[in-house]
C-alpha cells in the first residue's frame, strides 16, 4: 500500500509544483476532513517525517498555500490537494481510497515531494513536533534503540484501526427548479425553491440508508385561459413537503431517490374582461410520488431532473357564466423539471 500511495503521489504532482532544493519553504496550511479522518496535526507530523525543509507561515503572508479537503462519498474517501503559489499559479490533484488514513498518507507524501523533491520517502521517522524552521534530529537515547524499518510484509507494523465513522452526519442543501405542471390547471410553468436535510447512515448497521426531508415553495407563472369571450388569469402557489426514505448512490456522483410529497396552497382566477369580477380563490391540496436523479458535479454543486405524479384532493371548478368552465383540475396530473442547488 505504501508503494502504491507513493507512486500515486508522484503522479499527482506537476514539475512546477516543486520547491527549490536548498530553501526552507514557508507555507500556509489549510486542512478540513471528515470527523473520522486523522487530524491536521497528524498530517503535519507525517509531512515532517519526510522532510523538514519547511516552516509554517502566517495566513496573511505571501507564501505557498497547501489546501487539503477530504470528504466521504459513500464507502470511499476523496481527498483534494490545491497548491496555490504566491505568484498566483495553482494546481489541483485528487486521491481516493477506501480508508481515510490512506488518503492522508498519500497527500502527506505529495506535499512532502512538492516541498522537497528529495524528501526521505524511504524511511518513516515520526517527528515529535511540527518544525517551525529547519532542524536537525537529536541522536536517540542510548537505552532506546531506534526501530528498524520493516524488511518483509510479515514484519510491517500493523496500522491502528481507524476511528469509527460518525453516523449522525447531517448534510443540508438549498435548491431551485423550473417545472411544468399539469395537475392544477392546464399546463402551468412553475418555479420551485426548497431546503433539504439528508442524514448520512443514521443507523450503523445500514450504511446505505440516507433519508431526505425537503420543504419549499412553488409558485406558477400566470396562465391566461380563454372561454367564449372571457379571458381569465390563473395563478397557483403552494407550500411543499417531500420525504424520501433513502437516497440511492448509483455511482460516487450520481444518486436517485423516490419520495412521497404533498402541496398545499391557493388556486386563484380573475376574469379580466368582466368589470368588478374580482379574484376568486380556492384552497388547494394534492399528494403524490416524486422520482429524482441528482448528479453531484462538484462537492458543493449539483444538478437534478425530477418527475412526479399528483392526485388533487380538491378539484373545484371555476366557471364564468354563461361561457363555461375556466379551469378544472384533472383526476391525476404530472409534473417534470430540472434544477440545481448547493450542498453544504
Amino acid at each position: 500500500m505504501r508503494a502504491a500511495l507513493l507512486s500515486v503521489a508522484l503522479c499527482l504532482l506537476s514539475p512546477e509544483a516543486f520547491a527549490l532544493e536548498d530553501d526552507v519553504d514557508r507555507i500556509v496550511f489549510d486542512y478540513s476532513a471528515a470527523a473520522e479522518c486523522p487530524s491536521d496535526d497528524e498530517l503535519l507530523r507525517q509531512i515532517a517525517s519526510y522532510t523538514t525543509k519547511w516552516t509554517l507561515a502566517q495566513p496573511e503572508e505571501a507564501a505557498r498555500r497547501f489546501v487539503v479537503r477530504i470528504a466521504r462519498r459513500g464507502d470511499r474517501y476523496e481527498g483534494r490537494l490545491d497548491l496555490l503559489g504566491a505568484g498566483g499559479d495553482s494546481a489541483r490533484r485528487e486521491l481516493k481510497a477506501d480508508d481515510c488514513a490512506d488518503v492522508v498518507l498519500g497527500l502527506a507524501i505529495a506535499i512532502a515531494i512538492a516541498i522537497d523533491p528529495h524528501a526521505a520517502l524511504g524511511r518513516e521517522t515520526p517527528a515529535a513536533n511540527v518544525p517551525d524552521a529547519r532542524t536537525t534530529a537529536d541522536p536517540p537515547e542510548p537505552d532506546v534503540p531506534a526501530p528498524a524499518p520493516p524488511t518483509t510484509p510479515a514484519e510491517r507494523p500493523k496500522r491502528p484501526a481507524p476511528k469509527p465513522a460518525r453516523v449522525d452526519r447531517l448534510a443540508p442543501s438549498i435548491g431551485a427548479r423550473t417545472e411544468a405542471n399539469s395537475a392544477v390547471s392546464g399546463l402551468l410553468a412553475v418555479v420551485n425553491v426548497y431546503v433539504e436535510a439528508e442524514w448520512s447512515a443514521p443507523i450503523a448497521r445500514l450504511p446505505s440508508l440516507r433519508p431526505v426531508l425537503r420543504v419549499g415553495f412553488r409558485k406558477s407563472f400566470t396562465r391566461t385561459s380563454r372561454v367564449g369571450e372571457t379571458e381569465a388569469d390563473i395563478d397557483w402557489s403552494a407550500g411543499q413537503i417531500e420525504a424520501c426514505p433513502t437516497r440511492f448512490l448509483v455511482t460516487a456522483h450520481l444518486s436517485m431517490e423516490v419520495c412521497l410529497g404533498s402541496n398545499a396552497g391557493v388556486l386563484s382566477a380573475e376574469a379580466r374582461t368582466i368589470p368588478g369580477a374580482g379574484v376568486t380563490q380556492r384552497f388547494w391540496f394534492d399528494y403524490g410520488a416524486v422520482v429524482a436523479a441528482r448528479w453531484q458535479i462538484h462537492p458543493n454543486v449539483f444538478v437534478e431532473a425530477v418527475g412526479a405524479g399528483w392526485l388533487p384532493f380538491t378539484r373545484d371548478r371555476l366557471r364564468v357564466e354563461p361561457d363555461g368552465v375556466v379551469t378544472e383540475a384533472p383526476a391525476i396530473g404530472f409534473s417534470g423539471g430540472i434544477g440545481t442547488g448547493w450542498r453544504f
